[in-house]
């Protein structure tokens, strides 16, 4: 049996992350999220071949399985989508090199799911179709499902407005090669729009609800990513305590550490750190003296200079920050973007290699976007910042009043 995972998707909601990777390859805890996939997949005996369904910057796909899993013990065959075809146009694209019946997952899955169990369903139901089910809090934001007292799935909405069940798609398929004739070739069809919806009301998918204990991400934004990152800093503190400082870290008796933590290898910590919950650091990361860290991502080789705070935000690879800067309000800083000293940014997302040498970004207010305007603009920050910058940022609003679109997304160009 063969296993498709669709990893060609653009993950534009995850940019700046994604500007520079994959999104298959956005790592949690230091590892891709398509290696948890694939040694999830190595467990299962009768696949036999894992296709890889790649477009958007499939050269790092490729030399990541060539450098990093060259002992995988299955077949891995790579397929370039010409263009982007969406969900079921690149699912058509492979139907000449899969089985009767074959395994789909969508390569943002991040989840400890037991496909075999999928397998084993679609077996017994008789259905042209099985989908994985879950349930979430956010319902609106996927397909969401709706089943008979059989498994057989009655209904099937994808992103309503208001959800009729929190009951949703979790991008994990058995297919059988048969509706693949429903699908147009070189075309842009979304498998989870326009083809499931039809073999629904033609009484052909049934849904797997997958256990109660299993997690289940979509790696789609950066608060998918904090919440994977959650969760698997969770399972670590199962096994290996509060936090974990991985071989070759060097950790001074000094730092307060309040866990979940991990520190990975190489990484280095200067004296009076504080590192707080939900914190990953990851490899060969240097942070200097009296900085503060608190439910914060770095990916690897990170550079945080002394007395700097980063809060709830996300540290892509080779990022530099300089010191006496505080990042806050879930701010995404691109790889080898450079923060030069003393500046604050919250909510902003700086794209990779920008280099921050003054005070550009426009603050996220709590208020209605027209009050970042100076004369509309309290005296005081709302935010709390200190005057200094505070009146700095209302002088460069007064030059130049950011537009809707700058304030909607926070970007730094």
């Amino acid at each position: 049996m063969k296993a498709v995972i669709l990893a060609g998707g653009f993950g534009t909601r995850l940019r700046p992350i994604s500007s520079t990777r994959p999104k298959p390859m956005v790592p949690v805890l230091g590892k891709p999220n398509l290696q948890y996939i694939l040694e999830n997949l190595e467990k299962i005996k009768e696949i036999d071949e894992v296709i890889l369904s790649v477009h958007y910057m499939r050269g790092e796909i490729r030399e990541f399985i060539e450098e990093k899993m060259s002992d995988y013990p299955k077949d891995i065959r790579f397929i370039n989508d010409p263009m982007p075809l969406e969900t079921g146009g690149a699912i058509k694209n492979v139907e000449e090199y899969v089985s009767d019946q074959f395994l789909v997952i969508y390569g943002d899955v991040f989840t400890n799911f037991n496909f075999e169990e999928l397998i084993e369903a679609h077996k017994k139901n008789g259905g042209a179709v099985t989908v994985a089910i879950t349930k979430v809090y956010d319902p609106e934001k996927y397909g969401v499902v709706q089943l008979d007292e059989e498994g057989k799935i009655v209904e099937f909405e994808e992103k309503p407005r208001r959800p009729k069940a929190n009951t949703v798609d979790a991008g994990i398929y058995m297919v059988d090669k048969e509706i693949l004739n429903e699908i147009p070739k070189g075309k842009e069809v979304y498998f989870e729009r326009e083809i499931i919806p039809k073999l629904v009301n033609e009484g052909k998918v049934y849904g797997y609800m997958m256990p109660r204990e299993i997690y289940w991400v979509d790696l789609g934004s950066p608060d998918d990513l904090f919440y994977a990152h959650q969760i698997a800093l969770d399972e670590i503190t199962k096994a290996n305590g509060y936090y974990t400082i991985a071989e070759g870290a060097e950790v001074p008796e000094d730092v307060e550490i309040q866990g979940p933590v991990y520190i990975d290898e190489g990484a280095k910590i200067g004296h009076g750190v504080k590192i707080k919950a939900y914190t990953y650091i990851g490899p060969n990361s240097v942070v200097k003296d009296k900085a503060y860290l608190k439910r914060s991502i770095l990916i690897g080789s990170d550079i945080i200079r002394e007395k700097s705070e980063i809060k709830d935000s996300i540290l892509g690879e080779g990022v530099v920050i300089g010191s006496n800067v505080i990042i806050k309000e879930n701010a995404v800083i691109g790889d080898y973007a450079k923060i030069y000293d003393n500046l604050v940014i919250y909510g902003a997302k700086v794209l990779p290699w920008k280099k921050v040498e003054e005070y550009e970004a426009w603050i996220k207010l709590k208020l209605d976007p027209t009050k970042v305007r100076p004369e509309l603009t309290p005296d005081r920050c709302p935010l709390g910042l200190p005057e200094c910058i505070y009146k700095k940022f209302r002088a460069i609003a007064a030059e130049k009043p950011p537009c809707d679109e700058c304030i909607e997304n926070q970007w730094l160009f």
